[in-house]
C-alpha cells in the first residue's frame, strides 16, 4: 500500500485542458459583451445588417426602430454612431436604405457646418427634435 503511486496527467492533457478554458472563456465574453469589442477585425462591413433591419423596422411597422433607436454603421469608407435608419434614409441614400411611407418620424434633420451647434439651429424650430450628423455621430436637441 505505501509504494502505490497515482497516475497523473499528461502534458497533452493538461494543454487541452487550458486551451478549453480559454475558448470557454471568449465565447462567454463574445456572447454576452458582443462580437465587437472581443474582435473588432471579424466584422468591418455591417451595411446589410443594418439595411435588413432598417426594411424589417418598416415593414412591420418599428417607429422606434425606424427613427430612434440608434445604430453604430461600418462601412469601408466610414463610421456613423448613433444614427437611425431615417437620418440614413433621409441623409446617406448611397446605402440604400428606402424612405418608409408608413412610418412618420418626428425629428427635423439639418445639416450643421463646420464649426457650427445644434443650438444654433434651433431658431425657427421651437418646439421641434432636431438632428444633425457632428462629427460622425447623430446629435440630437430638443429645441425650447
Amino acid at each position: 500500500m505505501l509504494n502505490k503511486k497515482g497516475q497523473g496527467l499528461s502534458t497533452n492533457t493538461i494543454i487541452l485542458l487550458i486551451l478549453g478554458i480559454v475558448i470557454l472563456i471568449v465565447l462567454i465574453l463574445g456572447f454576452t459583451m458582443g462580437w465587437e469589442k472581443i474582435a473588432p477585425f471579424l466584422s468591418r462591413n455591417n451595411v446589410n445588417t443594418i439595411v435588413n433591419s432598417c426594411e424589417a423596422a418598416c415593414v412591420t411597422g418599428g417607429t422606434y426602430d425606424f427613427c430612434s433607436a440608434p445604430r453604430d454603421l461600418k462601412s469601408d469608407t466610414e463610421k456613423l454612431t448613433s444614427v437611425t435608419c431615417f437620418f440614413l434614409s433621409e441623409k446617406r441614400t448611397n446605402y440604400g436604405i428606402a424612405k418608409c411611407e408608413s412610418i412618420t418620424c418626428a425629428p427635423i434633420l439639418v445639416d450643421v457646418a463646420e464649426g457650427e451647434t445644434l443650438d444654433s439651429k434651433c431658431m425657427g424650430n421651437e418646439g421641434q427634435i432636431i438632428q444633425a450628423l457632428i462629427n460622425n455621430k447623430l446629435e440630437t436637441k430638443e429645441c425650447e
